[in-house]
């Protein structure tokens, strides 16, 4: 139930046996932990003999009992209960919900029976055993999340922490898709299961093995809760839900998550997460719902496939992930010509794509607009900057506080427009008669857009890309290349990167020696990072195809669009992922992973940092 903390004045003085007690049992109800994950992991990841299963079934309540009485005993012996219940109260409800699940089965059965008449004892059974093994699950929650924040501790760079966040769940997702569960044949290749792994984790959407076919429905759940976390970034979600419980994060944490979600104050992180968090969760129940009425028609055998599938491509579509339960993706007969189900991607796609900085500014700008016309707006008492002339001392005035979008918001807003407009345009114009050619007009404009918005790290396509023709797919290149923006859930060297070098070129051409938008100056250090990350894509994507170009024999534009659309975390493909070579599948996942972290950040957590004095050499120039 977690590690014992025992602040000052939960204990009292001389009660010495009491504190040893109390390690005793957090070492047990610690070590309980590990019997509690077998559990869990044979039971859903396994296939197990009547036998087995009873044995399971038996542990779990045996974990559960001494899970509820460990807690029990544990507050039975704090003298400050009061701060106890306050800082751990998760812990105290789901020992409650533990201990009424144990105590009364039978009245826990009545009320089965009274919303379920008739629900038959096997089903009552089976339903008893997910109760316990979700309450098994809650009662790992709170000490994961606690342990997760001593790592904050150690003397980690913001960029390695991200990285080990990154690598731990790839190799735990590598694990859950090798059990035979997570499979139709029961076995995976090893490579096969780290590839799908680290696509999901990095939200690429890249294949080897067939989502829709070749795995069950254990691992399909799988593959959504890694795009899940990897869209929204691991730390993310542990700080608000280390918040939700109650436990607090420490200054690195709120520093590593500064660098994640592009917030400039420090104060404002742990408010960003939650309106992050429930902003994302919000609009993928709602995007499921819309995509579950639609669904409707397809022809689903029950309604938890049918929500199932919902559930499945709003996630995948919010976090750029582009997998999708159907073989063909979205060139499947009951999707492909569905305009509400592909608006409502799209939506999802851009929604991801923009980054959580620039949708907190919008709704901080759409706030202030509101709360302005109904005059709810207060202002904020400040002194005059000019003082009258008949009084001695400065005035107190009012001013009102006024929220604008920032600079970063405007530059990624118009190039999003920008490049999905003429993405639409370069795709319509390359595929009229060809990709485009076999369908009515409307629909050529309508997957010309379509295309053009899954290009920028989605990777959901409704035409085989394929059969795209050569300058088409060094279009889509370019487009994969630049990505989403910063603080998003996709990859590429983002929008705000390509403007910040665009209007850099522009201001050398001019003659200037700054970049002057919007009334405000972008920072020097700004263009050299943008310049930076241009200029290592480039060096990586290189790198990376020229080993294609020796371990693989399909043609380079293919081999270029399946490196770029790795690096860019997109997932659009021309059919060769699962024919590489073991030595491709590396390269490509490695391409993921850095694209999904980023080049910079990749050489900064690796590379140590160093402090330098505060002098500067005289100046020479170079010839460029």
């Amino acid at each position: 139930m977690g590690k014992l903390i025992v602040k000052p004045g939960m204990i009292n003085e001389g009660e010495g046996g009491k504190v040893h007690l109390l390690w005793f049992i957090d070492r047990v109800l610690m070590l309980l932990a590990f019997p509690a994950v077998f559990s869990l992991v044979a039971e859903y990841g396994f296939y197990l003999s009547p036998s087995q299963s009873l044995f399971i079934q038996s542990l779990d309540f045996s974990i559960l009992w001494i899970f509820a009485l460990g807690g029990l005993l544990r507050l039975l012996l704090i003298s400050d209960r009061v701060s106890y219940l306050r800082s751990h109260w998760p812990d105290i409800l789901i020992m409650l919900l533990i201990l009424t699940f144990l105590i009364f089965p039978a009245q826990i059965t009545a009320v089965m029976h009274s919303f379920l008449p008739g629900l038959l004892p096997g089903a009552i059974a089976k339903i008893y055993i997910v109760i316990t093994q979700i309450l098994l699950l809650l009662a790992l929650v709170p000490p994961a999340l606690r342990y997760s924040q001593r790592i904050m501790t150690f003397n980690l760079q913001p960029a390695l922490l991200i990285i080990m966040s990154f690598l731990i769940f790839i190799v735990l997702g590598t694990l859950l898709l090798l059990m035979p569960k997570a499979s139709v044949s029961g076995s995976m290749p090893l490579i096969d299961a780290l590839f799908m792994s680290t696509s999901a984790i990095c939200v690429t959407g890249l294949v080897v093995v067939d989502t829709a076919t070749e795995l069950t429905v254990f691992g399909q759940a799988v593959i959504m809760v890694l795009m899940q976390l990897g869209g929204l970034g691991i730390m993310t979600m542990t700080t608000f839900f280390a918040y939700m419980l109650g436990s607090g994060s420490g200054l690195k944490q709120y520093a590593t998550l500064q660098s994640l979600l592009g917030e400039e104050s420090l104060g404002r992180i742990r408010s960003t997460v939650i309106h992050v968090i429930v902003f994302a969760f919000v609009v993928e129940a709602v995007a499921a719902v819309i995509l579950y009425y639609d669904f409707s028609t397809y022809g689903f055998s029950s309604v938890p496939e049918q929500l199932f599938f919902a559930l499945f491509h709003s996630v995948s579509a919010f976090c750029n992930g582009g997998f999708s339960l159907w073989s063909d993706n979205l060139m499947a007969a009951e999707i492909q010509h569905s305009v509400t189900a592909l608006v409502t991607i799209m939506f999802l796609i851009v929604i991801g794509g923009l980054g959580f900085p620039v949708i907190t500014n919008i709704f901080m700008l759409l706030n202030y607009r509101v709360r302005s016309r109904f005059g709810l707006v207060k202002g904020e008492p400040v002194e005059a900057e000019q003082v009258d002339t008949l009084r001695l001392f400065p005035q107190k005035k009012s001013r009102k506080l006024k929220i604008r979008l920032s600079l970063h918001s405007k530059l990624v807003l118009i190039t999003t427009s920008l490049l999905l407009s003429f993405g639409a345009l370069g795709i319509a114009l390359l595929e009229w008669n060809g990709a485009l050619g076999a369908l009515p007009v409307a629909d050529r404009v309508f997957s010309a857009l379509f295309h053009s918005v899954s290009a920028r790290t989605a990777g959901f396509n409704t035409l085989d890309i394929g059969s795209f023709s050569v300058p088409s797919l060094f279009f889509l290149v370019l487009l994969m290349w630049v990505g989403a923006s910063p603080g998003s859930t996709g990859g590429g060297i983002k929008t705000s990167t390509l403007a910040v070098a665009v209007l850099n070129i522009s201001a050398i051409v001019s003659g200037r020696n700054r970049i002057d938008i919007f009334r405000k100056q972008v920072a020097p250090v700004t263009v050299v990072k943008a310049f930076s990350t241009v200029i290592l894509s480039v060096f990586y994507i290189a790198f990376a195809l020229f080993i294609l170009l020796i371990t693989e024999q399909f043609p380079f534009e293919e081999l270029l669009f399946e490196v770029v659309s790795a690096v860019g975390t997109v997932g659009l493909s021309t059919g060769i992922t699962s024919g590489l070579s073991q030595t491709g599948k590396l390269v490509i996942i490695v391409s993921m992973f850095i694209g999904r972290i980023g080049m910079l950040s990749v050489l900064g957590a690796v590379i140590r940092q160093r402090s330098f004095g505060r002098y500067a050499y005289t100046r020479e120039n170079v010839m460029i």
